[in-house]
């Protein structure tokens, strides 16, 4: 899913820092996804947007994620009113991604191997390894001058990896290993490294 505003473009918790504010609750048994914002009513939006009375209202559209055009379907009316409320922004929409878009990474010369990642920048996951970020860190002067603002060394360190907004926190004995790094198993699951991030 993604909220765009009435020109199509996705909106980010980059420029809109209350989307932090909607927290989505999905029910794969009763079907639903509940929406909850501070102050005001939840509503829920139907996971299947395939049967008679959702199709009637649902309507294709298009818009831009990260430079890639991407298809989704307009989750309604009620959901729309409901987002522009709490965001206080008008004409907003609710788009989930079509189940016939794919959109692949760009890391690949060929489309043949680039994996889907659907409504996200680059990749699905983001690791960061806190030994590159304590690097990193060292090397820039601004950050050295904040010590004062941090109990400790260790809270200073986990306020930049905070920063970097990844999902998957890690610790290796060296500097920059995981730039190496094709796979990476946690347990039995196993993911693969399409590359740096270009944000971080």
């Amino acid at each position: 899913w993604m909220i765009v505003n009435s020109n199509g473009t996705a909106l980010t918790q980059k420029t809109e820092t209350k989307l932090c504010l909607i927290m989505p609750t999905i029910s794969e048994t009763k079907k639903w996804m509940e929406l909850a914002f501070p102050y005001m009513n939840t509503i829920r939006i139907p996971l299947d947007l395939t049967n008679d009375t959702n199709s009637m209202t649902a309507s294709l559209c298009q818009s831009k994620v990260c430079g890639d055009r991407v298809e989704g379907t307009d989750c309604g009316d009620m959901v729309a009113n409901w987002l522009s409320d709490a965001l206080c922004i008008s004409g907003l929409r609710l788009l989930r991604q079509s189940s016939s878009d794919r959109r692949m990474s760009k890391r690949r010369s060929s489309t043949k191997d680039a994996p889907s990642i659907s409504l996200t920048n680059q990749a699905q996951y983001l690791l960061i390894n806190t030994a590159s970020v304590q690097w990193l860190t060292d090397k820039v002067i601004d950050w050295n001058d904040l010590s004062s603002d941090f109990d400790c060394d260790n809270d200073k360190l986990q306020g930049v990896v905070d920063r970097f907004r990844g999902n998957l926190i890690i610790e290796s004995s060296d500097v920059l290993d995981e730039l190496q790094w094709q796979i990476i198993q946690i347990g039995t699951v196993k993911f693969k490294a399409e590359g740096p991030c270009t944000r971080c």
